[in-house]
Parts: structure tokens; sequence; C-alpha cells
């Protein structure tokens, strides 16, 4: 089962870390694994580009890195992904209390690994202890019980390897499922091209999409972006297998010429969806509880030069590393992908 072949390919990639900022030990597994399928895989700066016999038939879009903890030394670790925006980036990136404090329940008590960032060699394991007078300062300092020494600027990822549990999938499975979805489409006959970008989860991922979209003078409103999208109170979406859509996201509208395209297309083949932003809109939310995208970013930073669409497969449990999703999710998202991308094919680069 198709199916089988998506969870079968998460699992092994969940086994190898991509911590954000430290993605490219699997950026070269997935170059490896996609080229053993006769694609052409090359590396650029900050993503995986992966293309079949046709180009420019159609660009899909995923993101590789994963969230998790980095070494500053003396038996401190940050939260990675605002220390990476901050290093790397100088963007200030203080958070709310509320925030942290959010960032703290996902992470204590997990169990996590330090890992070499080019051989991924394992340097040591431990449980997560946080800091709360730390997060008082706007810092999101962590401790590692049991962790021996670990030089700085060292990764260190979650320990729990995914797993299928009463009916769930569950890991850290954003946006590795996705991942093993795209693999699924190269080997059931995708011929378009997939950009597999890093640093989504501080984002910056579409300056690496920009970046190639201007170098190849690529012009299109029909990109597509695929991603886990969070239901933590509602699990109606993912039990159902919805697939998710959205006309926008808290910064910026999509292309509604191809976001109704897809919803068309989605009853014809009769698959169960929803459209994210009415239905937290009809909650009596605000735009700015919209939650932040990929392409909402990439249209928004470049000023609508070029937009698209999200596909999104629903998820409980958020990014920790019990994120979860069905089998009937994985089904009916692949089912739709491979209906407009294989079968009938709908979108296309411009």
């Amino acid at each position: 089962m198709t199916s089988d072949n998506i969870i079968s390919k998460t699992i092994e990639y969940l086994s190898v870390p991509a911590v954000v900022g430290f993605e490219q030990l699997f950026l070269n597994h997935l170059r490896e694994d996609f080229t053993k399928l006769g694609l052409s895989a090359f590396l650029l700066d900050g993503l995986l580009v992966v293309s079949g016999k046709n180009p420019g038939s159609s660009i899909i879009c995923a993101h590789v890195d994963r969230h998790g903890l980095i070494s500053l030394g003396n038996g401190e670790y940050a939260y990675a992904a605002q220390y990476i925006k901050e290093i790397k980036y100088g963007e200030n990136n203080r958070s709310s209390y509320a925030a942290l404090e959010s960032i703290s329940e996902r992470f204590a008590d997990e169990i996590v690994f330090a890992y070499h960032p080019e051989t991924g060699q394992k340097l040591g394991e431990g449980r997560i202890e946080t800091c709360p007078s730390c997060m008082e300062n706007g810092d999101s300092i962590f401790y590692v019980h049991d962790m021996p020494h670990i030089a700085s600027n060292t990764p260190l990822a979650y320990g729990r390897t995914a797993r299928e549990e009463d009916g769930h999938i569950k890991g850290q499975i954003d946006n590795a499922m996705s991942l093993g979805v795209v693999y699924e489409l190269f080997a059931n006959g995708f011929d378009g091209t997939a950009l597999l970008t890093t640093e989504e989860e501080i984002g910056k991922s579409w300056l690496h999409i920009v970046s190639y979209l201007e170098e190849h003078n690529i012009e299109s409103d029909k990109l597509l972006v695929l991603d886990t999208s969070p239901y933590n109170n509602n699990p109606e979406p993912i039990e159902e297998g919805m697939v998710i859509f959205r006309n926008r996201d808290k910064s910026e509208h999509f292309n509604p010429e191809l976001v109704s395209k897809l919803i068309d297309r989605c009853k014809k083949i009769k698959l169960p969806f929803q459209v994210k932003d009415e239905y937290i809109l009809g909650l009596g939310r605000t735009p700015d509880e919209l939650g932040s995208t990929e392409l909402g970013r990439l249209i928004q930073g470049a000023e609508g030069r070029w937009s698209g669409a999200t596909i999104q497969i629903p998820t409980r449990a958020y990014h920790t590393s019990n994120e979860m999703t069905t089998r009937k999710s994985i089904e009916n998202y692949y089912a739709f992908l491979h209906n407009i991308l294989i079968e009938d094919k709908l979108a296309a680069t411009s």
C-alpha cells in the first residue's frame, strides 16, 4: 500500500537528524535517496533541488529542518530556532514568557542526543530539564541531565523514534512525512521539480526558494507548498482524513484561482477537505491568528512576484516528538497529490 511506503520512508527519514541550522547530513541522505530513483538531485545553498524528466511541469516545495537544541558549552543548551535566527541573521529573537513556556512544554523530560553535524555520530544522550528563571529573561535555555560534556555549537535532536500506535503515526513528523510523500510521488511518475528547503522553522526557507527561482528565471504563481497543519484542539480533520487548503495565512493571500481549482478537484475526486482560514475565522478569531506559512512569507518577502497554494496534512501535538496523524489522512493527502500531479495534471509553473 502507498501509505505503508510513505510511513516507512517517514520513519527512515526521521532516523537521520536535521536540527535547524544543521541540516546538511539529512540533505546528503536525501540527495542519495532521490538519485537512486534516477532523478537529478543537486545541492544549493539552503536547499536540495530534485527534478524529473519534465522539471518545468510543476514545482512543489517542502522543508527538511526540524526543531532541536544547540549546545552553548558549560552544560547549557539553547532552542535551535531562536539561536540560529539570532546568530546567522542578526535578528533579535527574544520570545515572550508565554511562548517560551510553550516551547518548554514541548521539550521537558524528552530524551535527546547530541550528534556530529557532518557524520551523524552520536556524542551523548540525556533528558531535558527546563530553566524557568532563564525563560523570564526571554532566553530559551535548557539543561540536559546525564549528558556528557558537549562542545559548543553542537546540535541535539529528539531521541524518540517514529512509530505507529493506536491507529496513529507518531513522531517528529513535521515535515518528514511530506518528504516521504514527495519520494512516493517521484517513484510513481511525478516528473516535475521539488525544492526541499532548510530553515523553514526560523522563517527563512523562502529566501532559498526565491534565490533558486531568480537564478533560473522562473516566474510562477502556481507553486505548491506541502506541509503539516496543526489541529491540537480539533481531532475531526485528522480522523476524517481531510486535505487542508488555505486562501491565506496571517500575512498574505495566496493565488485564489489556483486554490479554487484545487478545491474543485478535491470535490471532484470526492476527498474530504477543509479550508483552514475559513474554519479559523468562522470561530470568531482574527486574521493575525491564522498562522504563518512558508508560502505566505515568500509572497510577502518577494512582494507578490511569486505565488501559489499550500496543500497540508492535518496533525496533532504539533512540533513535538509525539506529533501524529492517521493512515487515512496520509492516504487522502497522497491520493490528492497523485491526482493533480500525475494522473490529471493541474498545476504548472507558469
